[in-house]
């Protein structure tokens, strides 16, 4: 028997909406997770596939009556600091890493992904969260309660008022046919942010609209969230910012603008290459094809940059006279110290303001 058909019926006598996660890459295992209920949660497992799963879900918020407070940073300090800004709580859950999650009754939070500047703390009254005991194999690690268990679900508080920033004031309730979906847009800007992919804020805008007096349909909630999110992909959202963001391309341009030539054969090679796993460069060939019209050297010296700053990987060396390199791109912006929120030197505003 897994994890989840040993304990389901734990959580459904205490009237929780589970369902089976796959733990190590904490997925739901089933689809309509949303609308789990106990009986549900019964239902699945009776089915083997899902009986043998290794978590055990929760959903977040309104349907089970909890929010999470997710600590992702390892430590007691951290826990301390959770509860005084939060308030204290009857259940603390240590999960397989090693890090902690405190429960709290919902009152009607949302699910806000770091929501406090340079603190590893998630707020989690939407979406789920896993349970103990889930297992994860690739840690030979547990979830477990460090406190309380389920038994103390009554006695559990709503976090401080004062806890959460005002990041968005207006209630989802009190949105109106007419403005849905301009709200929930302006929401889901609001929520990219701290979202690590599309697919995490479709399950914010979900939950967050799931609370209109007058629902969108789904096709609706995920075009709203997705334009969001390429908004955010692109670095032009804006939305409640004094300044605008910096997107990859602006902070490539500011750690290459000392070499113009290696930032030029870069940009080159992504017109070209951006969707191949490796590419070939030949110096001599792109020179005598005048693709870029330069001489050979200033273009390996530009290659040699591209490599020494990290941006490119060399898969295959060349071999003099016989074959050329092959590279690829990294897959990670490489880090350069540069500090992309300097204004500009006081020579290069004077000469802009002469211009």
């Amino acid at each position: 028997m897994g994890i989840y058909s040993q304990h389901v019926g734990q959580y459904a006598d205490a009237g929780l909406p589970v369902f089976p996660v796959d733990a190590r890459n904490k997925r739901p295992s089933v689809k309509g997770w949303q609308k789990a209920t106990p009986r549900r949660a019964r239902g699945w497992a009776t089915k083997s596939d899902l009986a043998n799963a290794d978590g055990i879900g929760i959903v977040m918020g309104k349907s089970s009556g909890i929010t999470e407070v997710d600590v992702d940073a390892v430590g007691g300090a951290w826990i301390t600091a959770a509860r005084e800004r939060f308030g204290d709580t009857s259940i603390i859950i240590r999960t397989a890493s090693g890090k902690a999650k405190l429960w709290y009754r919902h009152n009607g939070e949302g699910r806000h992904i770091r929501p406090f500047h340079g603190l590893p703390i998630d707020v989690l009254g939407g979406g789920f969260t896993i349970a103990p005991p889930s297992w994860r194999d690739d840690l030979g690690a547990s979830y477990s309660f460090v406190s309380g268990s389920l038994d103390d679900l009554s006695k559990l508080r709503p976090i401080r008022s004062d806890a959460m920033p005002g990041t968005f004031t207006r209630a989802p309730e009190a949105v109106q046919r007419g403005e849905r979906n301009d709200s929930l847009w302006r929401y889901c800007m609001a929520q990219a942010r701290h979202c690590d992919d599309v697919e995490a804020l479709i399950d914010v805008a979900v939950t967050w609209a799931s609370a209109f007096p007058d629902p969108l349909g789904a096709v609706e909630v995920e075009r709203c969230a997705r334009s969001a999110w390429q908004y955010e992909s692109e670095g032009r959202n804006y939305l409640g910012l004094r300044k605008p963001q910096l997107n990859t391309q602006d902070k490539i341009m500011d750690d290459l603008i000392d070499q113009p030539e290696a930032y030029a054969l870069y940009l080159m090679f992504q017109r070209w290459h951006s969707h191949r796993p490796f590419f070939a460069i030949a110096p001599r060939a792109m020179s005598e094809a005048g693709s870029p019209p330069w001489p050979r050297r200033k273009i390996a010296l530009a290659r040699d940059v591209l490599l020494d700053r990290g941006y490119l990987i060399e898969v295959v060396p060349p071999r003099r006279g016989v074959s050329a390199g092959h590279y690829r791109f990294s897959g990670e912006m490489p880090g350069s110290g540069h500090n992309h929120n300097t204004f500009p030197s006081s020579a290069l505003v004077e000469v802009a303001g002469h211009a």
